[in-house]
Formats: C-alpha cells, sequence, structure tokens
C-alpha cells in the first residue's frame, strides 16, 4: 500500500522564542514534568535550539518536519533528510517515541542521522541506529551538524552535538 507523506516547512503550531512569556500571558501557570504543556514547551525549546543553530552556523538547511496522514510524525527534519530530530520530554525512551523515526526511514532509506533528543540521564545508541541523547549533551557538545554541510555522513559512535 502506497502512504503519502508530507514535508512541511515549520509545523502546524507556533512555536515562539519564550515558552515562559507565552505561558505568562496564557495564564497556564507552572510547567509540570510529564504534562502535555511540558511536552510541548519542551519540544518549543528544540525548534529554538535548532533554528539558532541553523542561523549561526549558516546552513543551507530548511528545518521542517514530516508527517503521514495517518498522525504518525517526526517533528523536526533538517535538509533533505540529512539529520532527523524527534523531541520527547520523557526520561524513559520506549519503542512506541520511535515509531516516527523508524516509519521515516521505511519511506526515506537515504536518512543519515536520527536523533531523540529526551531526559534520559545517558546518551545511548538503539539496535537500528537511533541516537538517544539527553538534552543537556545535545546542547552542550560538538560535532553533528558538521555532517550537515560537509555531506559526509557521521560515525556509527554516539557523538556529542553542538547543536544538533
Amino acid at each position: 500500500m502506497f502512504k503519502s507523506s508530507l514535508l512541511l516547512p515549520d509545523p502546524g503550531t507556533e512555536n515562539f522564542a519564550d515558552v515562559g512569556t507565552v505561558n505568562r500571558l496564557a495564564r497556564r501557570g507552572a510547567l509540570t514534568p510529564g504534562s502535555q504543556l511540558y511536552g510541548k514547551a519542551f519540544e518549543n525549546w528544540l525548534f529554538n535550539e535548532l533554528s539558532a543553530c541553523i542561523a549561526y552556523r549558516e546552513l543551507d538547511v530548511e528545518l521542517t518536519y514530516w508527517r503521514l496522514p495517518s498522525g504518525i510524525e517526526v517533528d523536526f527534519v533538517l535538509g533533505d533528510m540529512q539529520v532527523v530530530v524527534e523531541a520527547k520530554a520523557s526520561a524513559r525512551i520506549t519503542r512506541d517515541h520511535l515509531q516516527g523515526l523508524r516509519t521515516l526511514t521505511e519511506e526515506h532509506p537515504g536518512v543519515r542521522e536520527r536523533i531523540v533528543v529526551c531526559l534520559e540521564p545517558r546518551p545511548r545508541r538503539t539496535d537500528d541506529g537511533i541516537d538517544v541523547l539527553p538534552a543537556t549533551e545535545f546542547v552542550s557538545a560538538s560535532g553533528r551538524v558538521r555532517s550537515l554541510r560537509s555531506g559526509r555522513s557521521t560515525s556509527r559512535r554516539v557523538r556529542k552535538p553542538t547543536c544538533v
């Protein structure tokens, strides 16, 4: 069966530079870990980190997202499927969290790098090559975005990224 997928610029949800200001204006109260609002704020934070990285490094890539009509999606696609990133405000990533990345890879086998940015305490790599990275390591380390500019694939070892 043929699946039609969409690669769209900027998700339909709004992303703001300061989630705290938006939450204050909307009178939402505190962000509680585990809540839906916390997850949306985490995804928005990651959007801002990726956008800043692309701008600061002057990368010639577009930041989009991918979604199937069934609702399966991946939060962020950089460039022409070079790097795909999923934001999960969870301290334990399960196979359900990886469904979008795995489905995308079935439809687009040329994806070079799949990353889940999350709240797990340590980086790891799944058996099928998805890097699961703590948010703190995702933004504080070096090396990953370089693969977008050079066109080279990255190593199989989990590497710490600068801003991707």
